[in-house]
């Protein structure tokens, strides 16, 4: 396994874990723990996609 694809794998894995953690947010109706539990489920969304797009990037170029 490539130095790139450790990197994409690890922000793949960060990404899931980071999306269980605002899953688990308890918020009790505060609106800041809302946003932050949003915020959190975004950045988590976007670092998925990337590292699948950076994934699929990788094993195109190897074939």
């Amino acid at each position: 396994m490539t130095k790139s694809e450790q990197y994409n794998m690890m922000l793949l894995m960060s990404s899931v874990s980071l999306a269980t953690v605002s899953r688990m947010l308890s918020t009790n109706g505060s609106a800041l723990m809302d946003f932050t539990q949003g915020v959190l489920t975004g950045i988590a969304m976007v670092g998925m996609i990337a590292g699948l797009w950076m994934y699929g990037k990788a094993r195109k170029s190897k074939a």
